[in-house]
């Protein structure tokens, strides 16, 4: 990286504490199969009397995401008293591996949560959603982010509606800049302002950033660096070029200049926010959704900020996720119902308020901007105005497996950067 010192005027920020999500505990539940009533429907749903319960899957990593699916499941029985749904919970990574075995099994759940980008890992296993059905049940397309609800189609046909979007961004710790003598990053700020601003803080006494080896988290870089993503518009993998090699190389910098941490051997994709919520560390690349989580367990005031802009500017990528319904579910119809509860306009109101999901609705985006977070307003719209959507292909989950696998050794380095993607290139290939 480049070593040039401007930097943005100081802004002060103040945390926001996340609110309860509601009375959740009956509806924690472990990953299990669906519990039997006076008949099996089968196929991820149970009849007791009029009732049906579906059996809803989808990822967790934090209380209050569990917290805020009770929440909304609260709020599919209230709206319909005939419908309840039986959480399944895992974390993101191990969500695709657990979904794809418990498919060979026959075992998948009615609802599951579906991330645009790894689509095409599930294709399969979905059940299309005409639009006949979905305005049926009260749901109008329109309603979304027109990008993210396309990013949840399968040849032009729904196979999940939206809850959230939302952009990779820097969470910094206000208080360790404040501490170090540093300005608050805003947007417009460039990977100079970066440079300067960890080598100052690491000065101070604190790693200035964390960084764990996702795909994700290394487009991001790749992005606002080079301006590329590693797979093209054609699904290729293109992993090892120099200019993907050069973005690993400035990360691996980092690390050789104490500005970063080396890894631990591990298999927790959340080790660098979790070093950051526990102020071990400065600064952190992830979504809005974790925004909730971090006010909560964070004992310090953080703040949002862009990715730093590269010779063309900041950019980041887009992704978002959705639920959709499994195609062995036995009750359709109850679960496209969920569906409308779930993805509703209350729900995601209410993720957006705690901070859990900036709503793929646009009439709720605002939501997410209550309170003190009013002032991370301009840096996600920012963010999000400088974003592209996440290319994808079927060998996504792939690809982030072995990303992490050999990244930590490769960050820590163990492995140049050109030899570590050649490594993954040549397991995924672009197929």
């Amino acid at each position: 990286m480049a070593d040039l010192h401007a930097r943005p005027a100081r802004r002060s920020r103040s945390p926001r504490r996340a609110r309860s999500a509601g009375a959740a505990a009956a509806l924690v539940l472990a990953l299990s199969a669906c519990g039997g009533g006076d008949s099996e429907a089968g196929g991820g749903a149970t009849t007791d009397g009029d009732v049906t319960t579906l059996t809803w899957q989808m990822w967790a990593n934090s209380q209050i995401e569990t917290d805020a699916l009770n929440r909304l499941s609260e709020m599919v029985t209230e709206q319909h008293p005939d419908i309840r749904l039986q959480l399944q919970t895992s974390s993101f990574a191990d969500y695709w591996t657990r979904l794809t075995a418990q498919a060979s099994g026959g075992d998948v759940a009615c609802l599951l949560g579906v991330q645009g980008p790894r689509v095409p890992l599930i294709a399969d296993l979905l059940r299309p959603l005409p639009e006949d059905e979905l305005q049926g049940a009260g749901i109008d397309m329109a309603d979304f982010n027109e990008e993210m609800a396309a990013s949840l189609q399968v040849d032009g046909t729904q196979v999940a509606v939206p809850f959230d979007l939302g952009p990779l961004v820097v969470f910094y710790n206000a208080d360790a800049f404040e501490a170090a003598g540093v300005p608050l990053p805003e947007p417009g700020w460039t990977v100079e302002d970066f440079t300067a601003a960890a080598e100052a803080l690491q000065a101070s006494g604190i790693d200035a950033y964390g960084f764990f080896p996702t795909y994700d988290a290394f487009t991001a870089w790749s992005l606002t660096l080079t301006g590329q993503q590693a797979i093209g518009d054609d699904g290729e993998l293109n992993l090892d070029t120099p200019e993907m090699a050069g973005v690993f190389e400035t990360l691996q910098a980092m690390r050789e200049q104490g500005l970063s941490p080396a890894l631990p051997a591990t298999n927790d994709g959340l080790e660098s926010l979790n070093q950051y919520m526990a102020g071990n560390t400065a600064m952190v690349v992830d979504g809005p959704w974790q925004y909730g989580n971090i006010v909560q367990n964070a004992a310090f005031t953080p703040g949002v900020a862009p990715m730093p802009a590269g010779p063309d500017g900041s950019a980041s990528h887009l992704a978002g996720s959705g639920y959709g319904v499994s195609a062995n579910c036995s009750a359709p119809e109850e679960a496209v119902r969920a569906l409308s509860v779930i993805t509703g306009p209350e729900a995601l109101q209410y993720l957006g308020e705690i901070g859990r999901a900036y709503p793929a609705r646009t009439e709720q985006a605002a939501s997410w901007y209550q309170g003190e977070l009013a002032d991370a307003q301009p840096a996600l719209e920012y963010a999000i105005e400088n974003s592209t959507y996440l290319r994808t292909n079927p060998q996504m989950n792939q690809l982030g497996q072995l990303f992490q696998q050999y990244g930590i050794p490769a960050f820590n380095g163990q492995q140049d950067a050109g030899a570590f993607l050649q490594q993954i290139q040549s397991q995924v290939g672009g197929s």
